[in-house]
């Protein structure tokens, strides 16, 4: 073995001599002992020295390679040394070049820490050749090199070690038995299922639990009698893991060996036996599962209530309506639920009494039984529902309101809209916002003025439906407020109170909405243009927008145009700028595009005094430039003599 070490040192360090630049810097090495302290690039100078420096690979040098190629192996004791360091340029040339014909002999070096690196090489560099090398290295005696063996040999989905992986379930060590169940696994291994049903007698619980899930996913219905006989295993987690496996390679045909479970000592063991069984929904359980209505323990009470309500049992009836006073309140909702399925309306009379639990989640449960059960039977208790301790039972109750209005069951609305009023200040935002809408399907028009606050408040959901029931009662006294709405930081605000102006106001909201079509968010510009559309005749609309735009341009430069003219155009030049501002003033009352110059604005002041100024001032420029014309002008006279001067 030796002579290969040397072999691949020397060839190796042939190549290293003729690859390595000669910019590249070795590092130096010291020796523990000695005067010497030099580099190797030194020592490249003297060949003969350097050949004298050259050492077989000894085992501390192994540990090295180990070390630094398989980094997750053991730690081994570190040397250093030149030796050390070529050994490592050298393994790192071999890896490089991918030399697999130097590397796959170490696989059989007398040294453990060598095959296993060369196993870890080897499955880095996906030598798919090597298997046949490795599959004896699943008898190795060493553990880590059987663990190293079996994983690479899965990684290359080898088959062919099956039969060689399978005496590895027999080993001593528990986890090589677990690897190797888990390596028979990902090859599908099928022929290794009666060895690995073998194991579900292992003395290891983990083993056993292992074996199990190995056969769950290999589907081994052959080993069933050995999987049955771990149904009284010590341990409650095997069982558990026994009775899920049963119910699915077997079905129905578990049941026989899994009823006894349900009497077993351990709750969680019962809890999983009537779960299997409820997947089953055998008929011919249910025996075993009514003495299961008096556990010690609520969870497995009330999974027999939802296994006896899936297999329809009627004989379970009477233990059933005993768990109504149960001391859990889940079972006692669970039980409501379950006799309105099996019983119908001979449920009512043991239902109506949990109207009145201490737990509101079970008054719930009673209230919703009782409105598909016989929803007449609510209606005497509905007010006391609106001051219910429970938000959630108040909003249920707000919800029968409202469909014992739409189907005209005789419900007063004066008798129940003042009990509505004080659950608009409550703490809970549902119940705030069920408040304001139920108020709005009653058509409770003397409640505007206690909704109107909740346009303010802290929760968008419930502002918006305040908007909403205001505009649907007419609620005239809140268009301040919903105008001033029209402005607020958050989009669906903004097109809300438009819904609501428009709603309350029809047309003469356009003044108030028309803003909104310059509105920073594209979602409230294109409701508000829908809006208008929906207002006005488009095509005049945009006739309107248009035209004012025009003569807002126009205007000033007509001021000003007349201190050019003269004569005729002059005098024209006034009326039609005249005119142009008259028509300015009122297309700007009607248009959707300058709405700030609609009368009563600020800006329709300024623009106004603006271009007054301008048309006085170009007046004051032409008078001024007629007079300094007419006053400097010669007389006729003076202009008469002057020619005849020249001509004499």
């Amino acid at each position: 073995m030796k002579i290969i070490l040397y072999f691949i040192f020397f060839i190796g360090f042939l190549f290293g001599n003729t690859l390595v630049s000669a910019k590249q810097i070795l590092p130096c090495f010291n020796r523990s002992s000695g005067p010497e302290k030099q580099c190797l690039a030194e020592k490249k100078e003297d060949k003969r020295k350097n050949k004298s420096n050259k050492k077989v690979l000894t085992p501390p040098q192994k540990k090295q390679f180990v070390s630094s190629v398989a980094p997750n192996q053991k730690k081994y004791n570190k040397t250093s040394g030149n030796s050390r360091n070529e050994i490592l340029e050298l393994l790192q040339r071999l890896a490089e070049k991918k030399a697999i014909s130097s590397i796959i002999p170490l696989l059989q070096d007398s040294e453990a820490y060598v095959r296993d690196a060369a196993i870890e090489v080897v499955g880095q560099l996906n030598v798919r050749q090597a298997v046949p090398g490795i599959i004896p290295l699943l008898q190795d005696i060493n553990g880590d090199v059987r663990d190293k063996a079996i994983k690479v040999l899965v990684q290359f989905r080898a088959k062919e070690a099956i039969s060689s992986i399978i005496p590895l379930l027999k080993q001593k060590d528990s986890k090589t038995r677990i690897d190797a169940m888990a390596a028979l696994l990902q090859l599908e291994a099928k022929e290794a299922i009666p060895d690995i049903a073998a194991l579900l007698k292992d003395s290891d619980s983990n083993v056993r639990m292992e074996a199990l899930n190995t056969l769950r996913e290999m589907q081994g219905t052959e080993a069933i009698p050995e999987v049955t006989a771990l149904l009284k295993d010590n341990e409650s987690n095997v069982r558990i893991r026994a009775i899920e496996i049963l119910t699915l390679l077997q079905g129905k045909a578990a049941l026989p060996a899994v009823m006894p479970l349900l009497q077993d000592k351990d709750d969680a063991v019962r809890l999983s036996a009537l779960r299997a069984l409820q997947e089953l929904g055998a008929q011919e359980s249910i025996r075993g599962i009514m003495p299961l209505l008096r556990d010690n323990n609520a969870k497995i009470r009330f999974a027999a209530l939802a296994l006896l309500a899936k297999i329809k049992a009627k004989e379970a009836i009477p233990g059933i309506v005993l768990l109504l006073q149960d001391s859990d309140f889940e079972v006692r909702g669970n039980a409501i639920s379950v006799l309105e399925d099996l019983q119908g309306k001979a449920a009512i009379p043991s239902i109506m009494p949990l109207l009145k639990d201490n737990v509101g989640h079970v008054r719930l449960r009673a209230i919703n039984s009782l409105s598909k059960l016989q929803r007449e039977a609510l209606i005497p208790h509905l007010v006391a529902f609106l001051h219910d301790s429970d938000d959630r039972v108040r909003i249920r109750a707000m919800g029968l309101l409202k469909e014992f209005r739409d189907e005209n069951k005789g419900i007063s609305e004066k008798d129940v809209i003042p009990h509505l009023l004080p659950l608009l200040q409550s703490s809970d935002k549902n119940t705030r916002y069920t408040a304001v809408a139920t108020l709005k399907d009653l058509q409770a028009t003397g409640a505007v003025s206690s909704i109107v606050p909740l346009l303010r408040d802290s929760e968008i959901e419930v502002r918006l439906a305040a908007l909403e029931s205001v505009a649907k009662l007419q609620g005239q006294e809140a268009i301040p407020t919903i105008i001033h709405f029209l402005k607020d930081k958050d989009p669906a605000i903004r097109v809300g109170a438009m819904d609501a102006l428009v709603e309350l106001q029809g047309k003469e909201a356009l003044l108030h909405i028309a803003p909104l079509l310059h509105d920073e968010a594209i979602e409230v510009r294109s409701q508000t243009q829908e809006k208008l559309s929906q207002m006005q005749d488009p095509l005049l609309t945009n006739l309107i927008n248009k035209a004012t735009t025009l003569l807002l341009v126009l205007c000033p430069i007509l001021a000003f145009l007349p201190l050019f003219l003269t004569g005729k155009k002059f005098f024209a030049s006034i009326t039609v700028f005249i005119v142009s501002a008259f028509l300015l003033y009122r297309l700007a009352d009607a248009s959707l595009v300058v709405p700030y110059l609609r009368k009563g604005t600020m800006w329709r002041e300024m623009y106004q005094t603006g271009l007054l100024f301008v048309f006085a001032g170009a007046m004051f420029l032409k008078l001024s430039w007629w007079i300094i014309v007419n006053l400097f002008k010669p007389s006729t006279d003076f202009e008469e003599d002057n020619i005849t001067s020249k001509l004499n």
